[in-house]
């Protein structure tokens, strides 16, 4: 129970992944689940609020589409139900436009064919949907050409 203390004060985890951490530490697995059952009647792991605020941090530090959350807190072992619930209001078109404006400044000088390249490569490894990537480039080199960025 001590272990599963020190590692939630760190930070929060899903109750798979503290249940990983438990056995990976060669706990037996009655005691990783007794453990795992009293950290969760002592409302310490919640995988719904940890999930909302992986999601929350991650869109703020480092903006992924769907397809990459939601592959990320399966891999963290939040139940499916959980990662639809919460992605539902998922606004990625949102953010992947705001990473794709931050990719965008650090390309300035490159042709526009290049640019579109490196931008669709870019988003697409953050797990953005093709349209929005389709939707964002579009909007990032139309207010560049107007605003008089040339890129050639």
């Amino acid at each position: 129970f001590a272990y599963a203390m020190r590692v939630l004060a760190l930070r929060s985890h899903s109750r798979e992944e503290l249940l990983r951490k438990l056995l990976k530490k060669n706990f037996s697995i009655p005691i990783a689940n007794a453990t795992i059952e009293r950290v969760e009647a002592l409302k310490l792991i919640d995988d719904e609020a940890f999930a909302r605020e992986l999601i929350s941090s991650r869109s703020r530090k480092r903006p992924q589409g769907k397809i990459k959350m939601r592959a990320e807190l399966s891999g963290k072992g939040v139940s499916e139900t959980v990662i639809a619930d919460l992605l539902r209001d998922y606004d990625s078109t949102m953010l992947c436009y705001q990473a794709g404006r931050k990719k965008l400044a650090n390309l300035r000088g490159a042709d526009s064919a290049a640019v579109r390249s490196k931008l669709e490569r870019f988003l697409y490894n953050r797990g953005f949907e093709w349209n929005s990537i389709e939707q964002t480039i579009k909007k990032l080199l139309d207010q560049s050409t107007s605003s008089g960025d040339e890129m050639d």
